[in-house]
């Protein structure tokens, strides 16, 4: 997985209502494009990579941040 690549989330995911108006579940399915990718330097041997992801849910950008990279497959 890289910067650019097209994704689809494999599970349900959370918007984060810091950052959006409410708390908003999104299920399984939806195309998106990374952003960003941070690798886990926390812990030794490192567990995964996270990203930050910006989803196409019925028409609208929603920005998901620090997720862990399974949580997406690489579609294109």
């Amino acid at each position: 997985m890289k910067i650019g690549d097209i994704v689809r989330n494999v599970s349900a995911v959370r918007t984060n209502p810091g950052v959006w108006e409410s708390n908003q579940q999104i299920k399984a399915g939806y195309l998106g494009i990374v952003l960003d990718i941070r690798h886990d330097t926390l812990n030794d041997p490192p567990l995964m990579d996270y990203v930050d992801v910006i989803l196409s849910v019925d028409g609208q950008a929603i920005r998901l941040g620090n997720y862990g990279a399974p949580t997406f497959k690489v579609v294109a």
